[in-house]
């Protein structure tokens, strides 16, 4: 998680640590064996907090009817069927038809169909071509040198080194020399234990912090040279004086001159001409013959007798048939269960230590945010002014248990990523 403070927490424990004066000193390698946490840096402190019982839900059936057999009579099934009955037997009747007559239009020629030539003549259309006006041909082209100003630094004097002896100085020099080194401590504040806190067995809270000693010096006064480095019988110093330059212009060729064979494109010019699409040729165009329609009688179908078969009369009755006789099984009934949810401990709970925030790291804009976020979760409705009041660790508290996190530690670190606060 990403902090913009610097995280520390407070250690809770009882009074009864015989190592721990009253807002003295600690030293750590006596409570290595007592459950504190290892490897702690100056800085940071921690919270002893009491951590839930975990519970899992655990799906298990019960039987709410064991399995049984009875017997079940299927009564017999029948259905309605329609049946038909003669009620006159079948018979013949001798029927004449008589000839059938329609009057139809034929076609009757008048003129034969013939023949004629027909010319048709040569088909032209007008297109654009291009004839070359000016063959291609090659050209030199002389391309002349090209110049540049550059800017070059010429030497105006050498450079001269004059020596110079002179009688060292003396004055007084203030040095700080390191008296202690820096070093670790614990140190111990008392702190408030609520009544949730005593219920869980934290009576007697105070809290601890892991702090780093600062380095101690003294300042002492040394006599030393002022210049040339603590020599004796005077000091040598050499003045090098530079050499001096100054800048001229000069042009220099950047490319030289040259020729090139430059390529002339052939010209060329649209003319249009008339060029033939379809040669002229002779075709023989059929000439269909000449008819006319005439209306005339022709017989269709002669007469004739037919022997016409008269069917025989039925007519439906309903009758009630058997379909299935009745019969008796036996069925059996399947025992019921009940699926249940209940919840199984999978551990106890346990005092374990969070990194939490150290008194100094309580400041108003993040007490204000953790405010914010509970109210809008709803388990804070006092004022959002920056207080760690009792209002405020009853919601952190209520918070905790609703989540399922440690408690009885304060706002520790824990919490403040659950309440999306970075």
């Amino acid at each position: 998680m990403k902090k913009n403070f610097v995280m520390a927490a407070a250690f809770l424990f009882t009074a009864s640590t015989p190592a721990i004066a009253q807002y003295g000193q600690v030293d750590p390698s006596q409570y290595i064996n007592e459950g504190f946490p290892t490897n702690v840096q100056p800085g940071e402190c921690y919270s002893r907090c009491l951590a839930p019982a975990v519970y899992e839900d655990v799906e298990e059936q019960i039987q709410i009817a064991p399995a049984m057999e009875r017997t079940e009579i299927i009564p017999a099934e029948y259905e309605w069927v329609d049946e038909q009955v003669v009620t006159q037997e079948a018979s013949e009747e001798i029927e004449t038809i008589p000839a059938q007559f329609e009057w139809r239009e034929e076609d009757v020629v008048v003129k034969d169909g013939s023949e004629e030539i027909k010319v048709i003549p040569a088909q032209y259309e007008w297109v654009d071509e291009q004839v070359v006006v000016k063959e291609a041909t090659e050209k030199l082209e002389s391309i002349p040198a090209q110049y540049e100003w550059v800017d070059e630094q010429v030497m105006v004097s050498p450079e001269v080194v004059n020596i110079t002896i002179t009688d060292p100085g003396y004055e007084e020099v203030k040095e700080q020399v390191l008296v202690k080194a820096p070093s670790e401590k614990w140190i111990k504040k008392a702190t408030h234990c609520t009544p949730e806190d005593i219920k869980m067995g934290l009576t007697d809270c105070d809290t601890l912090c892991y702090v780093a000693v600062p380095a101690m010096y003294k300042t002492v006064v040394k006599k030393v040279p002022k210049d040339c480095y603590g020599q004796m019988g005077g000091c040598r110093q050499e003045v090098v004086i530079p050499a001096e330059y100054k800048t001229v212009r000069k042009k220099v060729v950047v490319a030289p001159a040259r020729t090139e064979r430059v390529s002339v494109p052939a010209e060329y010019k649209t003319v249009r001409k008339q060029v033939m699409v379809a040669p002229a040729r002779t075709e023989v165009v059929q000439i269909p013959p000449v008819t006319r329609k005439v209306r005339k009688k022709v017989m269709v179908a002669p007469s004739q007798t037919r022997s016409i078969p008269v069917p025989p009369e039925y007519k439906t009755v309903k009758v009630k048939k058997l379909v299935k006789p009745a019969e008796e099984r036996t069925v059996t009934v399947p025992a019921e269960y009940k699926t249940i949810v209940k919840q199984v401990k999978v551990s106890d709970s346990k005092v374990v230590w969070k990194p939490a925030l150290c008194k100094d790291e309580l400041v108003d804009s993040t007490i204000r945010q953790v405010q914010s976020a509970l109210s809008q979760l709803g388990f804070y409705t006092g004022l959002i002014d920056g207080q760690l009041n009792l209002a405020t660790k009853d919601a952190i508290r209520a918070f905790q248990v609703e989540n399922g996190l440690a408690q009885g530690g304060g706002l520790t670190e824990e919490t403040v990523e659950a309440l999306g606060i970075y």
